[in-house]
């Protein structure tokens, strides 16, 4: 989801900024189901590719904003565990 059509980032400019990724791919993403995830650490798949391992982000990282709540995230499927992709 493109970061415009976001409801993350409206707490802050730098929010925005960091999931825009237009020359890279963002770090702090949205998933489909509409939980924002941050990119902590890659794993080995098992066709051998590496994919990133995302977790679920509380707070914004630049401001303190609390974006989502763990009954949000399980709600929308997100659960505890980190996701890959």
């Amino acid at each position: 989801m493109a970061a415009d059509e976001s409801k993350f980032g409206s707490c802050c400019e730098s929010l925005k900024e960091a999931m825009a990724g237009d020359d890279f791919e963002p770090l702090i993403s949205e998933s489909e189901e509409g939980i924002l995830y941050m990119s902590v650490g890659i794993a080995e798949m098992d066709d051998k590719e590496h994919g990133m391992i995302d977790h679920p982000m509380f707070f914004c990282p630049f401001c303190g904003a609390k974006v989502q709540t763990a009954e949000e995230v399980d709600a929308k499927g997100g659960g505890d565990e980190p996701q890959t992709h």
